[in-house]
């Protein structure tokens, strides 16, 4: 964005002088200010990427940041640098017929700038009808949300056609689920034989109450094997059937004498019950040890792939609320500190809300679920649509400090930067288009929605942003008259 509003307001610079040095000053004189305020509230949106507690987001985020800095400094200095080569290069009798050929901003020209201006002006004479629009789809998208799925199978993840994944569904199919839930038992003497008898009877039980719980695997099994299919009651039984037992079998349960393991076998349970249902059943096991009380000093975790994966998933998917809700906090609170202004601060904040609310209604509509990547959209959402509207206040409140009323003043705004707004969204589209192209569901997904979203905040800052902006100015405007007319 910032690349190409320097060269649009190159040239319209360029048009008014064909002194290349003052062009290049008053250039980075008006858009300098700006594009710094957008890529610190675009950094904003970021940051709030790192208040997820998984490092794969807070990663993510910390490369958008330094990613938009870096494009920041090329553009103020590269490429200012390469266009006043080329503006300068260029010879002059051409410079002034292009000059004669470009208009003021009392007559705006080309087809471009006259679709941009009449959507500006068409928008902001129909406030009722568009943030009556904006906001019933905002309002549906956002309950819409609650419904939206999470996708936790990290199988469904990969194309379905991949080698290594059909070999793993046909064992699933012949030989069933292998996941566990695991449970580590760490006492004075795990081979006590009161928690061996605790840990029998708790394994039993479970597997009889708990339906989704189909096996386990506990060293009370071989011990009952090596003693007549009775569970031994004496310490000393217990020591005798410890020395005689196989090493490579004892170690797959006990270690040491301070911690043993219960097995939970619970199938394809990642796969089949997903998310919700597998933290459920965490939750039921975790209520049956409370209630099952083991022997004093006895500590029961439960912990496994099924528990980590919830957990991070849980994180990775959850999350989305708190991440986009402090990005929105963050970007207020940092757009009032710079301007000390809370219409400023509030129309950039507002125009992104009715984008993440239109966001996940068409997640629900194209029946997306979320993922680990799609969890950071609105993040995304925050950090590439405030830009969009910061650039487009920062020129409107520009061409109201030349005295131009609300009206005029967004047409001019919204006609010269609506070029640059657009061609950046296209850049943006293209770039995120190529994951579509991934066989991987959780990339080709990303850029479906991503796609979407760009598009969606396109279309709010040529439709609502105009509206916001004027409806509130002139809301100020005639408070303020109202004030000066009291006595």
């Amino acid at each position: 964005m910032s690349r190409l509003e320097h060269v649009i307001r190159f040239e319209e610079e360029f048009a008014r002088s064909d002194d290349a040095k003052r062009v290049v000053r008053e250039t980075v004189r008006h858009t300098a200010p700006a594009v710094l305020i957008a890529l610190i509230i675009t950094g904003l949106g970021f940051v709030s990427l790192f208040t997820s507690t998984v490092p794969m987001i807070q990663d993510f985020g910390l490369l958008c940041l330094i990613g938009i800095i870096c494009c920041f400094f090329s553009a103020l200095f590269i490429e200012i640098a390469v266009i006043y080569s080329l503006h300068r290069n260029k010879n002059n009798g051409q410079n002034r017929k292009q000059k004669n050929a470009r208009t003021t901003d009392k007559n705006v020209n080309g087809a471009a700038e006259r679709l941009f201006g009449s959507i500006a002006v068409w928008s902001a004479e129909n406030p009722l009808l568009v943030l009556g629009v904006a906001g019933s789809l905002c309002f549906a998208g956002l309950y819409a949300d609650t419904m939206i799925g999470i996708e936790t199978d990290v199988m469904k993840f990969m194309p379905p056609e991949m080698p290594a994944l059909i070999d793993i569904d046909h064992m699933v199919e012949v030989l069933g689920g292998a996941d566990q839930l695991n449970l580590i038992i760490k006492a004075d003497d795990v081979t006590d034989p009161s928690v061996l008898e605790w840990m029998d009877r708790f394994s039993e039980h479970e597997v009889e109450s708990q339906p989704y719980i189909f096996s386990a695997d506990i060293i009370a099994g071989p011990m009952k094997m090596m003693n007549q299919g009775v569970l031994p009651d004496d310490a000393a039984q217990v020591d005798a059937i410890m020395e005689s037992m196989p090493e490579s079998t004892r170690d797959r349960y006990i270690y040491g004498r301070t911690t043993a393991l219960i097995n939970l076998g619970i199938g394809d349970a990642i796969s089949g019950l997903g998310l919700p249902r597998i933290d459920r059943l965490i939750r039921l096991v975790k209520d049956d040890v409370r209630w099952m009380q083991p022997p004093p000093g006895v500590t029961v975790t439960i912990t496994g792939d099924p528990v980590a994966m919830t957990t991070v998933l849980t994180a990775l998917t959850t999350g989305r609320r708190m991440m986009t809700f402090v990005g929105l906090v963050l970007i207020l609170g940092g757009l009032f500190l710079l301007y000390r202004d809370w219409l400023k601060a509030a129309i950039p904040v507002l125009t992104m809300i009715l984008v993440i609310g239109w966001s996940s209604g068409v997640m629900y509509a194209l029946g997306i679920d979320y993922t680990p990547m799609t969890a950071t959209l609105g993040a995304l959402i925050l950090g590439i649509g405030s830009e969009y509207a910061v650039m487009m206040m920062e020129r409107y409140f520009e061409e109201r400090g030349k005295g131009l009323v609300p009206i005029e003043a967004i047409r001019i705004s919204t006609a010269k930067i609506g070029t640059a707004i657009t061609a950046s969204g296209f850049t943006t589209l293209a770039g995120f288009s190529a994951l579509i192209a991934s066989p991987f569901s959780l990339n080709r997904n990303f850029g479906i929605i991503t796609v979407i979203d760009v598009l969606l905040a396109l279309i709010a800052s040529f439709f609502v942003f105009p509206v916001l902006v004027v409806w509130l100015d002139r809301m100020r405007e005639r408070r303020r008259t109202r004030k000066c007319k009291e006595p």
